[in-house]
């Protein structure tokens, strides 16, 4: 197989990782066996469309058929001569996804890369050598036991959208909501829609599809206005809150800006999500204020 990295930033860049034989290897069998699991032949394929959104443990989802992005088909058509990954801290703390790709069977693997699994020179990583932990002087990258999503024959499968929007933006074919979806929108306790009417009459296809994933997400529901304010100024977003009869509701702006920051916000269209702390947008992977 051939490894890539895809590094975030002021501009997406894709780079191959170059390996020790030992190690290809080994990674070869992790990548395979995790990617294994997914094209269980004993997995209920479900179409990723309208509510199928949450897989319980004997589904996989799957889009079919699946245009793969430029930034990802690019280095496959040259694998040897793409360029290697920069060994550098910089660079090695945007990593955001390793890939795998199998020439033989087409077939691409992918992990998504969190913040604790790149390791820089600033922190103090340890390892144990001979019984005794000694420091880590390197940056390097942790590679998880799991897979992300893989693709193969046009078709790309996946359990779980929040990790596979970390690496693909699959708005596209995500469903939009519908006129009763924006009043159930509205209707959430913790919500407070400053112009429903107008958020009816202007939504586009980009606001409806968001709006159609914060519902089906739930993250409305898991977490107080409070605490998602607080993690949106992290980011550099501004969501206020007020106080309604007793009860905090999370204001949905009326301002087309304010709305789609909002909005992407909610949708954890930021890099690795507001989970990991990481201050990019995803899938274009702009640095906040770029």
């Amino acid at each position: 197989m051939d490894f890539f990295a895809i590094v975030g930033g002021h501009a997406l860049a894709v780079y191959r990782i170059e390996l020790h034989q030992e190690l290809q290897s080994h990674l070869d069998q992790m990548f395979r066996a995790h990617a294994d699991q997914l094209w269980c032949p004993d997995l209920v394929v479900v179409p990723f469309e309208r509510e199928n959104f949450h897989p319980d443990e004997t589904e996989i989802l799957e889009i079919e058929p699946f245009d793969l992005p430029e930034f990802i088909y690019e280095p496959l058509q040259n694998p040897v001569g793409w360029p290697v990954l920069p060994l550098d801290d910089d660079t090695l703390s945007r990593v955001y996804c390793v890939f795998a790709y199998d020439a033989t069977d087409e077939e691409i693997i992918f992990q998504v890369i969190t913040k604790s699994q790149r390791l820089s020179r600033t922190n103090m990583n340890i390892v144990l050598r001979n019984n005794v932990f000694t420091k880590l002087a390197d940056p390097g990258l942790v590679l998880a036991g799991a897979c992300h999503a893989v693709y193969q024959d046009n078709a790309l499968r996946f359990k779980s959208m929040w990790w596979l929007k970390q690496i693909i933006d699959i708005g596209d074919y995500y469903r939009a909501a519908t006129e009763a979806d924006v009043e159930r929108f509205s209707e959430i306790p913790s919500v407070r829609v400053e112009n429903l009417e107008a958020l009816k009459r202007k939504s586009g296809q980009w606001v409806r599809t968001r709006v159609a994933y914060i519902l089906d997400s739930g993250v409305l529901e898991a977490f107080t206005p409070q605490q998602l304010a607080q993690k949106a100024a992290e980011f550099g977003v501004t969501l206020n809150c007020v106080n309604e009869d007793g009860l905090d509701k999370l204001v949905i702006p009326e301002a087309p800006k304010d709305l789609r920051a909002a909005l992407k916000f909610l949708e954890e269209e930021y890099y690795a999500g507001p989970i990991t702390g990481a201050a990019y947008e995803a899938n274009s992977k702009r640095r906040r204020g770029d």
